[in-house]
């Protein structure tokens, strides 16, 4: 721990080996969280368990032994709630308490202080906060690009939860939403797919002149683009959505809320340097708000396919390390 600031890692991050290798299983994630020294980790429910939304009590029981034999602590639980699970309508909102009720009752299980909460409305927090309480979970709303702290509906989910006045409910911002350019990685793999590096350098530099993403489409179709160019177009609108300057006022009002936060990253060298991501800035932030509490790493580079989380998280570990004892 350093300025009060403990380390986890989110088993997120072992995607790529977790669906390409048959034989790489939990013990071997804990295996590796022992050489990394890490302690607490976060499992996302609807990635691990065969039976999701419900675990059966035996895919529970063999994780917990596994933590006992490993000594590691399911910190978090990543809850989901896919509100298009129904080909006929979306859920409704007591479909969407159901789906949240079986993820506290899972991390109630597991021994969870926290889920991440993804895909439930603001309207829904002040009645979440009550489930929460019951189960003694608290649920953490994760702020993931493409919205920033400062969007209306961040800022809405912001109201609620100090209107509820309830401690079980608040925030898990993700890094990811102050990525301020694209990761090499990312150009490398759209030049990989077959586009073309002029229009791609077109979308970067146009991202906030005014486009949308569907006339964004319009007009690199017109300048000859494919689906290559396409693919690029949407995620760089979307989960890989960048911005000039990071939305640091936004999430300074998020600070005094949040209950953990996830260290996203997608690639980072030998150097130890996160060249994408102002990590120097938002760490001082979080140290000079007094928070006391867990950065939960998690890698995303199963998004360029590669199978180097082992690597990529201790890079991005002795990084946090590096700035932290530096401030």
């Amino acid at each position: 721990m350093i300025k009060n600031i403990d380390f986890g890692v989110s088993l997120y991050g072992f995607t790529e080996k977790w669906c390409t290798d048959n034989n790489y299983h939990f013990e071997d994630m804990f295996k590796e969280l022992n050489r990394l020294g890490i302690k607490k980790f976060e499992i996302v429910g609807s990635q691990m368990f065969n039976h999701y939304p419900i675990p059966s009590e035996e895919e529970i029981n063999d994780l917990l032994s596994l933590c006992k034999k490993y000594d590691v602590e399911p910190f978090s639980y990543g809850g989901y709630v896919d509100v298009g699970k129904y080909s006929d309508h979306d859920m409704n909102d007591q479909e969407i308490i159901s789906e949240i009720t079986f993820d506290l009752l899972t991390a109630h299980k597991l021994g969870c202080k926290y889920i991440r909460g993804f895909g439930i409305p603001a309207h829904l927090v002040k009645d979440a906060a009550r489930f929460a309480e019951f189960y003694n979970v608290k649920i953490a709303f994760e702020v993931h690009a493409p919205s920033r702290p400062s969007d209306p509906e961040i800022q809405e989910f912001l109201k609620e939860i100090k209107e509820s006045g309830s401690s079980y409910v608040g925030f898990v911002p993700d890094f990811g939403c102050y990525i301020v350019r694209p990761n090499p990685l990312v150009i490398e793999r759209y030049i990989g797919l077959g586009a073309d590096k002029e229009l791609l350098n077109f979308i970067v530099e146009n991202r906030y002149n005014g486009f949308t993403e569907e006339s964004m489409w319009q007009k690199i179709q017109e300048l000859g683009g494919a689906e290559a160019e396409r693919i690029a177009i949407s995620e760089l609108f979307g989960f890989l959505s960048f911005a000039p300057a990071a939305d640091l006022d936004g999430f300074k009002s998020l600070l005094p809320y949040s209950f953990y936060f996830h260290g996203k990253f997608y690639h980072i060298g030998e150097d130890c340097v996160e060249t994408t991501i102002p990590y120097e800035e938002l760490l001082k932030l979080i140290v000079e708000s007094g928070f006391e509490g867990v950065i939960m790493t998690e890698y995303e580079g199963h998004c360029f396919y590669l199978n180097d989380a082992e690597e990529q998280i201790g890079r991005h570990l002795q990084m946090e390390r590096d700035i932290l004892s530096a401030l």
